[in-house]
């Protein structure tokens, strides 16, 4: 994969970076993505992802932006040529220009601590299967969800993407993790590390991590003699099994972290958390602990996700797949952009433009080039005569 404008920027940047590189930069990435589109037609694949793009800066819909664009095709058409995307392709191109981009502020060598997680995308309508969905609790008036699987890694104090696989309703999360970690395993580092959350206590799970890298994760209390090692008023190290007797059996070292809420939340009192801290057998609970919270950052990364993924209604898993392909992208470009051409070189590190926002700048710059070219609607027709005759509005 090639990508030479992005090339240029970052190794030969003018002495601003404009609205219009943006959304060019942004537009280069999506037309490495491969679509077939529809035979004979006038259109290409720029178009289309130009609607894309449009639609994803703007969190709105294809149908959203194709009705308030005077240059653009229509919705069935853009709709069209999407569901002619092919699900293994695409999904092999969304994750390899992650990796290319994400290798441009990586250092090639030496070793990585891996963050895995699991993101639920709330689904509303009909799907194609019912298979292909799976259930959450509540959020955004559903329980169905369509769920990811993601790995990143802490770099430059910001989360890159390196892996999205989707979870589809036949799969375990050990089927899932392993196909992430199998995409994780062709970048040049080694993998020191993995953090993952609750989603992780399943002895087939931990099996599956451990063949790549001594996973830590906090443990579910709902064992009795979990929950008698975890009542205690200081912290200790111990160990604790998983599975006893069963095929997954996994015995793991556990660090019993003793702390105070002080406030913090609403609460206060004790707080105990428990964590199974391979490869972490030397250090102290605390030190466990602090190891795992740098995790916490890659919430930050779906937040910024989330503000650029374009809505749907298709019952399509594989544009569905592709929105939030694009929405990473999108947010790994960003990074990579302050990083290294607009961030400040000093002692010590860089000082990252607090004026370069994900949605205030980037998003909308890139919106408001998008607007220009495609011909965004900027007055409509109005009947000329306004409320009917008789009818009492209120005004003074």
């Amino acid at each position: 994969m090639n990508l030479p404008l992005l090339k240029e920027v970052l190794t030969d940047p003018d002495e601003f970076l404009s609205n219009g590189q943006l959304k060019s930069l942004a537009l280069e990435m999506l037309e490495l993505i491969p679509m077939e589109g529809i035979e004979g037609s006038v259109l290409d694949p720029e178009g289309i992802m130009e609607v894309v793009l449009r639609a994803a800066v703007g969190t709105t819909s294809i149908n959203g932006v194709t009705t308030k664009t005077s240059d653009t095709p229509n919705r069935k058409t853009v709709m069209d040529w999407l569901h002619t995307l092919q699900k293994p392709a695409m999904l092999d191109a969304v994750n390899d220009i992650l990796a290319l981009v994400a290798m441009t502020v990586l250092d090639r060598g030496g070793s990585r601590t891996v963050c895995i997680d699991f993101m639920d995308n709330p689904f509303h309508g009909h799907p194609e299967d019912e298979d292909e969905f799976r259930r959450m609790q509540a959020r955004d008036g559903t329980t169905k969800c369509h769920r990811y699987c993601t790995a990143f890694v802490i770099a430059r104090g910001k989360p890159l993407t390196l892996a999205v696989e989707p979870v589809a309703g036949e799969d375990s999360k050990a089927d899932a993790v392993e196909r992430v970690l199998a995409r994780v395993e062709t970048y040049p580092f080694e993998t020191k590390q993995i953090l993952i959350d609750r989603a992780a206590f399943n002895g087939e799970l931990i099996g599956v991590l451990r063949e790549t890298a001594p996973p830590v994760f906090p443990v579910k209390t709902g064992k009795d003699s979990l929950r008698r090692k975890l009542s205690v008023n200081a912290s200790y190290m111990t160990e604790e099994t998983i599975c006893e007797g069963k095929e997954h059996e996994q015995t793991y070292p556990l660090a019993v972290n003793v702390t105070y809420h002080n406030g913090d939340r609403g609460k206060s009192g004790v707080k105990r958390t428990g964590y199974a801290a391979y490869g972490l057998e030397d250090r102290t609970p605390r030190q466990v602990a602090t190891v795992y919270n740098k995790r916490s950052r890659i919430e930050k990364s779906y937040e910024k996700f989330r503000e650029a993924r374009a809505l749907t209604t298709t019952p399509s898993t594989t544009i569905r797949l592709f929105y939030v392909g694009v929405g990473f992208l999108l947010e790994q470009l960003w990074v990579v952009l302050q990083w290294a051409v607009l961030a400040a070189p000093q002692r010590g590190g860089r000082a990252l433009p607090v004026e370069f926002t994900f949605g205030d700048a980037f998003l909308h710059g890139v919106e408001q080039v998008l607007d220009d070219e495609l011909g965004w609607k900027e007055k409509y027709r109005t009947n000329g005569v306004g409320l009917p005759a008789g009818c009492d509005h209120g005004l003074a």
